[in-house]
Protein backbone atom coordinates (compact mmCIF):
# COMPACT_ATOMS: atom_id res chain seq x y z
CA UNK A 1 0.00 0.00 0.00
CA UNK A 2 3.12 2.19 -0.11
CA UNK A 3 3.84 5.26 -2.18
CA UNK A 4 7.23 4.86 -3.86
CA UNK A 5 9.63 7.74 -3.31
CA UNK A 6 10.91 8.76 -6.76
CA UNK A 7 14.57 9.76 -6.73
CA UNK A 8 14.23 12.90 -8.83
CA UNK A 9 13.84 16.54 -7.91
CA UNK A 10 12.39 17.46 -11.30
CA UNK A 11 8.69 17.60 -11.98
CA UNK A 12 6.10 19.09 -14.30
CA UNK A 13 2.60 20.31 -13.58
CA UNK A 14 -0.17 18.62 -15.53
CA UNK A 15 -3.27 20.55 -14.67
CA UNK A 16 -3.06 20.78 -10.87
CA UNK A 17 -1.06 17.56 -10.55
CA UNK A 18 2.68 17.45 -9.91
CA UNK A 19 4.31 14.64 -11.91
CA UNK A 20 7.91 13.60 -11.24
CA UNK A 21 10.22 13.24 -14.21
CA UNK A 22 13.73 11.95 -14.85
CA UNK A 23 16.19 14.30 -16.53
CA UNK A 24 18.02 11.69 -18.62
CA UNK A 25 15.25 10.72 -21.06
CA UNK A 26 16.11 10.69 -24.76
CA UNK A 27 14.13 9.67 -27.81
CA UNK A 28 15.34 6.23 -28.84
CA UNK A 29 14.32 3.65 -31.42
CA UNK A 30 11.51 5.81 -32.78
CA UNK A 31 10.00 6.07 -29.30
CA UNK A 32 8.87 9.52 -28.24
CA UNK A 33 9.51 10.55 -24.66
CA UNK A 34 8.06 13.28 -22.47
CA UNK A 35 4.62 14.65 -21.76
CA UNK A 36 2.11 14.62 -24.58
CA UNK A 37 0.30 17.93 -24.36
CA UNK A 38 -3.09 18.31 -26.04
CA UNK A 39 -4.35 21.64 -27.30
CA UNK A 40 -7.73 22.73 -25.94
CA UNK A 41 -9.75 21.61 -28.97
CA UNK A 42 -7.97 18.26 -29.16
CA UNK A 43 -8.49 17.79 -25.42
CA UNK A 44 -12.23 18.39 -25.79
CA UNK A 45 -12.41 15.93 -28.69
CA UNK A 46 -10.54 13.29 -26.70
CA UNK A 47 -12.79 13.83 -23.70
CA UNK A 48 -15.82 13.28 -25.95
CA UNK A 49 -14.60 10.41 -28.10
CA UNK A 50 -12.19 8.51 -25.85
CA UNK A 51 -14.89 6.59 -23.90
CA UNK A 52 -16.25 5.27 -27.20
CA UNK A 53 -12.79 4.30 -28.47
CA UNK A 54 -11.91 2.73 -25.12
CA UNK A 55 -15.07 0.60 -25.19
CA UNK A 56 -14.27 -0.49 -28.75
CA UNK A 57 -10.71 -1.46 -27.79
CA UNK A 58 -11.75 -3.22 -24.60
CA UNK A 59 -14.32 -5.37 -26.36
CA UNK A 60 -12.64 -6.12 -29.68
CA UNK A 61 -8.95 -5.20 -29.74
CA UNK A 62 -6.75 -5.67 -26.68
CA UNK A 63 -9.05 -5.23 -23.69
CA UNK A 64 -8.71 -8.90 -22.80
CA UNK A 65 -5.02 -8.30 -22.01
CA UNK A 66 -5.97 -5.78 -19.35
CA UNK A 67 -8.76 -7.97 -17.96
CA UNK A 68 -6.48 -11.00 -17.62
CA UNK A 69 -3.75 -8.86 -16.06
CA UNK A 70 -6.22 -7.45 -13.53
CA UNK A 71 -7.29 -10.99 -12.63
CA UNK A 72 -3.66 -11.89 -11.95
CA UNK A 73 -3.09 -8.72 -9.93
CA UNK A 74 -6.08 -9.51 -7.74
CA UNK A 75 -4.80 -13.05 -7.26
CA UNK A 76 -1.35 -12.01 -6.01
CA UNK A 77 -2.09 -8.64 -4.39
CA UNK A 78 -2.07 -8.44 -0.60
CA UNK A 79 -2.80 -5.57 1.78
CA UNK A 80 0.99 -5.22 2.21
CA UNK A 81 1.81 -5.04 -1.50
CA UNK A 82 3.60 -2.11 -3.09
CA UNK A 83 2.66 -2.11 -6.75
CA UNK A 84 4.70 -0.68 -9.63
CA UNK A 85 3.30 -0.56 -13.17
CA UNK A 86 6.17 -0.36 -15.68
CA UNK A 87 5.03 1.02 -19.01
CA UNK A 88 1.80 2.28 -17.46
CA UNK A 89 0.62 3.89 -20.72
CA UNK A 90 -2.93 5.18 -20.30
CA UNK A 91 -2.78 4.51 -16.53
CA UNK A 92 -5.92 2.39 -16.86
CA UNK A 93 -4.73 -0.27 -14.40
CA UNK A 94 -5.08 2.34 -11.67
CA UNK A 95 -8.86 1.89 -11.92
CA UNK A 96 -8.61 -1.75 -10.89
CA UNK A 97 -6.31 -1.63 -7.89
CA UNK A 98 -7.90 -1.00 -4.47
CA UNK A 99 -8.53 2.70 -3.92
CA UNK A 100 -6.94 2.59 -0.48
CA UNK A 101 -3.67 1.45 -2.12
CA UNK A 102 -1.14 3.68 -3.84
CA UNK A 103 -0.82 3.11 -7.57
CA UNK A 104 2.78 3.72 -8.71
CA UNK A 105 3.31 4.01 -12.47
CA UNK A 106 6.29 4.63 -14.75
CA UNK A 107 6.51 5.36 -18.46
CA UNK A 108 8.63 7.31 -20.94
CA UNK A 109 5.59 9.03 -22.48
CA UNK A 110 2.56 10.29 -20.56
CA UNK A 111 -0.53 12.08 -21.90
CA UNK A 112 -1.90 15.06 -20.02
CA UNK A 113 -5.44 14.00 -20.89
CA UNK A 114 -4.97 10.51 -19.48
CA UNK A 115 -3.22 11.79 -16.37
CA UNK A 116 -6.06 14.18 -15.54
CA UNK A 117 -8.63 11.50 -16.35
CA UNK A 118 -6.94 9.01 -14.01
CA UNK A 119 -6.79 11.50 -11.13
CA UNK A 120 -10.51 12.18 -11.46
CA UNK A 121 -11.09 8.52 -10.65
CA UNK A 122 -8.71 8.39 -7.68
CA UNK A 123 -6.17 10.66 -5.98
CA UNK A 124 -3.52 8.26 -4.69
CA UNK A 125 -1.69 7.95 -8.02
CA UNK A 126 2.09 8.33 -8.02
CA UNK A 127 3.55 8.72 -11.53
CA UNK A 128 7.04 9.25 -12.84
CA UNK A 129 8.19 10.02 -16.36
CA UNK A 130 11.25 7.79 -16.56
CA UNK A 131 12.77 4.83 -18.36
CA UNK A 132 12.65 1.27 -17.09
CA UNK A 133 16.38 1.12 -17.85
CA UNK A 134 16.97 3.51 -14.94
CA UNK A 135 14.10 3.29 -12.46
CA UNK A 136 14.34 6.24 -10.03
CA UNK A 137 13.45 4.21 -6.94
CA UNK A 138 15.28 2.56 -4.08
CA UNK A 139 16.27 -1.08 -4.18
CA UNK A 140 13.68 -3.50 -2.78
CA UNK A 141 10.90 -0.90 -3.04
CA UNK A 142 8.16 -2.77 -4.98
CA UNK A 143 6.73 -6.16 -4.07
CA UNK A 144 4.36 -6.52 -7.06
CA UNK A 145 5.59 -5.31 -10.44
CA UNK A 146 3.30 -5.32 -13.47
CA UNK A 147 4.26 -4.75 -17.09
CA UNK A 148 1.95 -5.37 -20.04
CA UNK A 149 3.08 -5.33 -23.67
CA UNK A 150 6.26 -3.37 -22.87
CA UNK A 151 9.32 -5.61 -22.91
CA UNK A 152 9.14 -6.21 -26.66
CA UNK A 153 9.74 -2.49 -27.32
CA UNK A 154 12.90 -1.87 -25.29
CA UNK A 155 16.36 -2.14 -26.93
CA UNK A 156 18.21 -2.39 -23.60
CA UNK A 157 16.03 -5.20 -22.26
CA UNK A 158 18.84 -6.79 -20.22
CA UNK A 159 19.31 -3.50 -18.39
CA UNK A 160 15.57 -3.37 -17.70
CA UNK A 161 15.65 -6.81 -16.11
CA UNK A 162 18.58 -5.78 -13.95
CA UNK A 163 16.61 -2.75 -12.77
CA UNK A 164 13.47 -4.79 -12.07
CA UNK A 165 15.59 -7.26 -10.11
CA UNK A 166 17.06 -4.36 -8.12
CA UNK A 167 13.79 -2.65 -7.18
CA UNK A 168 11.68 -5.75 -6.51
CA UNK A 169 11.58 -7.04 -2.95
CA UNK A 170 12.90 -10.50 -2.08
CA UNK A 171 10.21 -13.05 -2.95
CA UNK A 172 8.41 -10.34 -4.96
CA UNK A 173 6.12 -11.11 -7.91
CA UNK A 174 6.33 -9.91 -11.52
CA UNK A 175 3.20 -10.11 -13.68
CA UNK A 176 3.75 -9.46 -17.38
CA UNK A 177 2.42 -10.04 -20.86
CA UNK A 178 4.20 -9.97 -24.20
CA UNK A 179 3.02 -10.47 -27.79
CA UNK A 180 3.66 -13.69 -29.65
CA UNK A 181 5.63 -12.17 -32.51
CA UNK A 182 5.74 -15.53 -34.26
CA UNK A 183 1.97 -15.97 -34.35
CA UNK A 184 -0.32 -16.28 -37.35
CA UNK A 185 -1.33 -12.61 -37.10
CA UNK A 186 2.19 -11.34 -37.77
CA UNK A 187 2.81 -13.93 -40.45
CA UNK A 188 -0.13 -12.48 -42.39
CA UNK A 189 0.22 -8.79 -41.47
CA UNK A 190 4.00 -8.61 -41.29
CA UNK A 191 6.22 -7.88 -38.31
CA UNK A 192 5.30 -5.05 -35.96
CA UNK A 193 7.76 -2.21 -36.57
CA UNK A 194 7.96 -1.38 -32.87
CA UNK A 195 8.70 -4.90 -31.66
CA UNK A 196 12.43 -5.50 -31.43
CA UNK A 197 12.55 -8.34 -28.90
CA UNK A 198 11.04 -11.65 -29.97
CA UNK A 199 10.51 -14.74 -27.83
CA UNK A 200 8.57 -17.95 -28.07
CA UNK A 201 6.55 -18.86 -24.98
CA UNK A 202 9.32 -21.05 -23.52
CA UNK A 203 12.18 -18.85 -24.67
CA UNK A 204 10.85 -16.02 -22.50
CA UNK A 205 10.64 -18.32 -19.47
CA UNK A 206 14.27 -19.32 -20.02
CA UNK A 207 15.25 -15.70 -20.51
CA UNK A 208 13.62 -14.68 -17.22
CA UNK A 209 15.28 -17.57 -15.39
CA UNK A 210 18.64 -16.20 -16.53
CA UNK A 211 17.69 -13.03 -14.61
CA UNK A 212 16.59 -14.94 -11.48
CA UNK A 213 12.84 -14.89 -12.09
CA UNK A 214 11.05 -18.25 -11.93
CA UNK A 215 7.66 -19.10 -13.36
CA UNK A 216 4.69 -19.48 -11.02
CA UNK A 217 2.08 -19.69 -13.75
CA UNK A 218 1.67 -18.81 -17.40
CA UNK A 219 -0.68 -19.24 -20.33
CA UNK A 220 -1.34 -18.20 -23.93
CA UNK A 221 -4.44 -16.45 -25.23
CA UNK A 222 -5.76 -14.30 -28.06
CA UNK A 223 -7.38 -15.36 -31.31
CA UNK A 224 -6.83 -12.93 -34.17
CA UNK A 225 -9.76 -12.23 -36.50
CA UNK A 226 -8.21 -11.87 -39.99
CA UNK A 227 -10.11 -8.99 -41.53
CA UNK A 228 -8.70 -7.95 -44.93
CA UNK A 229 -5.90 -5.38 -44.62
CA UNK A 230 -7.63 -3.12 -47.14
CA UNK A 231 -10.55 -2.91 -44.72
CA UNK A 232 -8.63 -2.20 -41.49
CA UNK A 233 -5.10 -2.29 -40.08
CA UNK A 234 -6.49 -2.69 -36.56
CA UNK A 235 -5.96 -6.15 -35.07
CA UNK A 236 -9.23 -7.52 -33.74
CA UNK A 237 -8.73 -10.28 -31.20
CA UNK A 238 -10.90 -12.47 -28.99
CA UNK A 239 -9.92 -13.88 -25.57
CA UNK A 240 -9.71 -17.46 -26.84
CA UNK A 241 -6.86 -19.91 -26.21
CA UNK A 242 -5.49 -22.43 -28.67
CA UNK A 243 -3.36 -25.48 -27.98
CA UNK A 244 -1.18 -24.36 -30.89
CA UNK A 245 1.22 -21.61 -29.84
CA UNK A 246 1.18 -20.23 -33.40
CA UNK A 247 -2.51 -19.33 -33.07
CA UNK A 248 -2.22 -17.37 -29.79
CA UNK A 249 -1.47 -13.65 -30.06
CA UNK A 250 -0.22 -13.08 -26.50
CA UNK A 251 1.65 -14.75 -23.66
CA UNK A 252 0.92 -14.14 -19.96
CA UNK A 253 3.29 -14.90 -17.09
CA UNK A 254 3.65 -14.65 -13.34
CA UNK A 255 7.22 -14.91 -11.99
CA UNK A 256 8.66 -14.89 -8.51
CA UNK A 257 12.10 -13.45 -7.97
CA UNK A 258 14.90 -15.36 -6.27
CA UNK A 259 17.11 -12.89 -4.42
Amino acid sequence: MTKIDWHTDTYELVGQYRISRATNLVNDYNQQTGFKRNLSLKYILKKTLWPILELHNNLLVDGFIKRLTVNLINKYLTDKSTILDIGCGDISLSKYTPKEMWYNGLDILLSDYKIIRAFKFRQNINLVLASATDIPASSNSASLIVSTETFEHIPEINRVMEEIYRVITPDGVLICSIPNNYCYKYKKKGAHSGHINNWTYHEFIEYMESHHFYLIEGFMKGKWIPFPLWLTRTSYQLPISSKQEFLNTNFFYVFRVNK
